[in-house]
């Protein structure tokens, strides 16, 4: 019989893993350049660029009249938004450069770049086994030079994660302003002193980006102001981890930060799973998710 176990290790960044043996060339070859760089492109086809226009009329009012900067989780409120985040070419790129089934749990919507700090989604979002979560870049638009794209270092996922603790908080319980206080400075000191050159996406309309949880990745400059960059940002975990939050945990010290991570497809939340079984989650989180569930509506900021 075969061995069904899940693997504990994401199938890109095993050397050990076999590559592969998909039938589709195009998702073998992003299975190939997420193992080389730890981010790689993924051409969502013309079903996809048509909800891209669709996706940008659904949020473009909460950029032109509401004056907000990003919007997440407007896959409640748009359609587009949501099948996007679900689109199953992509999760079918996912589990196999995975090896355990994806799931879409956050939206975010931009009308302009980010220029956000260097960083890695891995101290937002993380999970035990580790690495099982990941990024999707989509371009709802084409991304062209000056619009402040996403920049990304290929290969510096491999560098060894940062922890609060390893970035200098000496607490157990970490504030989210030791954020930026601490950790951006560090995170952005580890990677330069890697010596990894970082690289601009631009990529069409209908095509994602795909990056490893602990891929160095920010926002470029705007270089020509008034211009946009359109964009959908889908966070995703997977099947059977335990999900939490490193920014506000003791990773060194035991207490994680456990999330209850919504599930777009199938609605509610994941439970975060450890040894096959539910683990313990603080009332205040449970509260949270069931506020959340409730209110039902996207956060503007």
């Amino acid at each position: 019989m075969a061995d069904r176990r899940l693997p504990d290790i994401p199938l890109f960044e095993n050397p050990d893993a076999p590559a592969p043996g998909h039938p589709d060339a195009a998702i073998r070859g992003f299975v190939a350049e997420m193992r080389a760089a730890g981010g790689a492109r993924l051409d969502l086809g013309d079903a996809a660029r048509i909800l891209c226009d669709q996706a940008v009329a659904d949020t473009e009012p909460y950029f032109t009249t509401r004056g907000a900067q990003r919007v997440q989780d407007v896959w409640r409120a748009s359609g587009a938004v949501r099948a996007l985040a679900l689109w199953p070419r992509l999760h079918e790129a996912l589990a196999a450069a995975y090896g355990r089934r994806p799931f879409a749990f956050q939206t975010l919507n931009f009308r302009e770049g980010s220029q956000q700090e260097l960083h890695s989604d891995m101290i937002h979002f993380s999970s035990l086994p580790e690495r099982f979560m990941c990024g999707v870049w989509i371009a709802l638009e084409d991304i062209e030079p000056g619009s402040g794209p996403l920049t990304y270092y290929p290969g510096s996922h491999r560098l060894a994660p940062l922890t609060m603790r390893e970035a200098g908080v000496n607490t157990p319980r970490p504030r989210p302003e030791d954020y930026g206080r601490h950790f951006v400075p560090r995170f952005a000191e580890r990677v330069q002193a890697s010596g990894i050159a970082p690289r601009e996406l631009l990529i069409p309309k209908g095509w994602a980006f795909v990056w490893a949880a602990n891929l160095a990745h920010g926002g470029a400059p705007i270089a020509r102001p008034g211009s946009t960059r359109r964009s959908l940002v889908v966070h995703c975990y997977f099947d059977e981890g335990l999900y939490f939050t490193p920014m506000t945990s003791d990773v060194e010290g035991g207490r994680l930060s456990l999330r209850l991570p919504p599930d777009i497809a199938a609605g509610g939340w994941r439970w975060p799973r450890a040894d096959g079984r539910r683990a313990r989650v603080p009332l205040k989180t449970l509260a949270a998710a069931a506020w959340r569930e409730l209110a039902n509506r996207p956060h503007l900021f």
